[in-house]
């Protein structure tokens, strides 16, 4: 078993790396392409279905990633309410075919957590998904009730259906790795063993309430911590960042042409000087006669390595060493973040919204350059 799930880890950072690259481009373009004034209102229509399906695919990796890696989990501050709504919106159409109602019983007061969104979906979904199975073995129909509350110093989420429930024998074992009651088709019995590391991860618990003939209800509790209690963060906006005093030049270092193609595009966009390079060779000569204000670097390269062109170039260029950002569509790669965190090197991960890495060069423009 261990030999199997490290063949998985292999595949799936190699899957990350594969679909990252290109998914940068169809994200980044798209969101380009919305952003101008003169298009049609079914053309930006498109462009929308094709950028919510890139997020998608973009979840997708991270689950992946998530089973095969065990990520710790990458948090930010997020609205549980909205989460579970467009966790929601992944199964409307097969909720709605199936006749199953969703009741939100949502407490409104509730303040915002800091957690991993993309695992927290993960493990709403396994549950909805599971809800919507079983109900459809009973009656034709049915309901899945949502109810959020405060208990102490934890947001609390229950979601319970009316299906036909658990004997105490299947409720005993439903946590544990490849036990499923599902045919071989329709369940590997990892996702609800994965849901609960992922809220221990969280530092939480998932309980089970289920008898046979009564429905299940799976109650989810997250703890609140001091940075949710001092803002609810509804209102909460972050302040827009000024762009730099003067035009700054950056290099480009990709051996995916279209993400060179996108990047100066923002860059340019920023106005900006952008020089790109999908030869990193190229790179490194270049920059012993030519200087730049910032490098965006890419990792995974043929030939050569991001990390192994970042020694290069500070070799014979110290002073660019605070000035190199990374770019990888594959974090999950061993001991990277790690090492990237040590050495305090900056990096963003693909795939990116061209407005993040505009406010991510934004930021670093600013401190660089004043």
């Amino acid at each position: 078993m261990a030999s199997r799930l490290a063949a998985i880890g292999e595949m799936a950072a190699g899957i990350a790396h594969e679909i990252n690259n290109p998914l940068t481009g169809v994200i980044g373009f798209s969101e380009l392409l919305a952003t101008r004034g003169d298009l049609p209102k079914e053309v930006m229509a498109d462009l929308q279905i094709i950028n919510h399906g890139s997020q998608r695919v973009v979840e997708i990796v991270k689950r992946l990633l998530t089973f095969a890696r065990q990520n710790k989990p990458v948090k930010t501050r997020l609205d549980v309410h909205e989460l579970l709504d467009n966790t929601l919106e992944f199964r409307s159409y097969v909720f709605k075919t199936a006749n199953i109602e969703v009741i939100r019983q949502y407490d409104p007061k509730l303040p915002w957590i800091t957690a991993d969104p993309g695992q927290l979906q993960q493990v709403f979904l396994n549950i909805f998904i599971n809800a919507e199975q079983a109900m459809r073995k009973v009656h034709d129909g049915g309901k899945i009730t949502i109810t959020t509350t405060r208990k102490d110093q934890f947001l609390s989420i229950r979601i319970a259906d009316d299906g036909p429930g658990m004997t105490p024998e299947v409720k005993a074992k439903i946590f544990q790795p490849f036990f499923t009651t599902k045919g071989p088709k329709d369940g590997t019995g990892l996702g609800l063993s994965l849901a609960m590391a992922i809220i221990l991860d969280h530092h939480g618990t998932i309980e089970v309430e289920s008898e046979y003939g009564q429905g299940t209800a799976f109650t989810i509790n997250l703890p609140l911590d001091s940075e949710t209690e001092a803002s609810s963060g509804r209102t909460a906006v972050s302040p827009p960042i000024k762009a730099s005093k003067r035009t700054a030049s950056i290099m480009v270092v990709d051996d995916e042409e279209h993400i060179c193609q996108l990047v100066s595009r923002v860059i340019e966009q920023m106005h900006h000087k952008a020089e790109s390079f999908n030869d990193p060779t190229q790179a490194l000569l270049k920059l012993e006669s030519d200087s730049y204000d910032l490098i965006l670097l890419d990792i995974s390269m043929p030939g050569m390595s991001g990390l192994e062109f970042y020694s290069r170039i500070i070799a014979k260029r110290p002073e660019l060493a605070d000035r190199v950002i990374f770019t990888t569509g594959d974090m999950a790669a061993p001991g990277l973040e790690a090492r990237l965190k040590q050495t305090d090197l900056m990096y963003i991960v693909k795939p990116f919204q061209p407005a993040a890495l505009e406010q991510f060069l934004s930021k670093v423009l600013k401190e660089q350059l004043g």
